[in-house]
């Protein structure tokens, strides 16, 4: 299996980013003032589409292990592309990679890279369609959009973000 894995902070307070006002005028976004955040973790498998999405509270290389856990229970023999991140780079992975070399291989793309990986397309997407310029109640709010969005994200939509071609996923 060839695994795209990456993550994403998903905020309380709303990412700010374009869009379309009356000229001379600003649009306001509700915003708590304290800012909680959670933390998106995801693999895709190129090219079947098929992957593994998780929420976690906080981003450290525990959590980070952990995900990479339930890879390996997932999958048999995967390389996992990935970028440069501390928590990716660590050395305290090193006994998990040890432990589970045959089964797992990390592949590290060039720093400063984001175009590489092409789960990046999903976060970008997720932004644009839900968190970006919009106020939720809560961080638990925030999250739950961000999940159903994904649960109800379109199979030939997912697959154009991803690049890739349908008919050789199902095949």
């Amino acid at each position: 299996m060839l695994i795209y894995f990456d993550e994403t902070n998903l905020h309380w307070c709303p990412d700010t980013g374009k869009g379309y006002q009356v000229v001379g005028t600003q649009e306001k976004i509700a915003s708590p003032g304290q800012d909680e955040v959670r933390y998106l973790m995801g693999g895709i498998v190129y090219p079947t589409a098929e992957g593994l999405l998780k929420i976690y509270g906080r981003k450290r290389t525990l959590e980070v292990e952990s995900y990479l856990s339930s890879l390996v229970e997932m999958f048999s023999e995967t390389f996992l592309i990935w970028d440069n991140a501390k928590t990716h780079t660590t050395k305290m992975l090193s006994p998990f990679f040890h432990q589970y070399q045959n089964r797992i291989c990390p592949v590290f793309l060039p720093t400063y890279s984001p175009r590489l990986n092409i789960i990046e397309r999903l976060w970008r997407q997720m932004r644009a369609d839900i968190t970006r310029n919009h106020f939720c109640l809560s961080i638990k709010e925030a999250c739950e959009a961000v999940v159903h969005w994904l649960e109800n994200l379109s199979f030939s939509k997912f697959m154009s973000l991803m690049s890739l071609n349908i008919e050789e996923a199902i095949s």
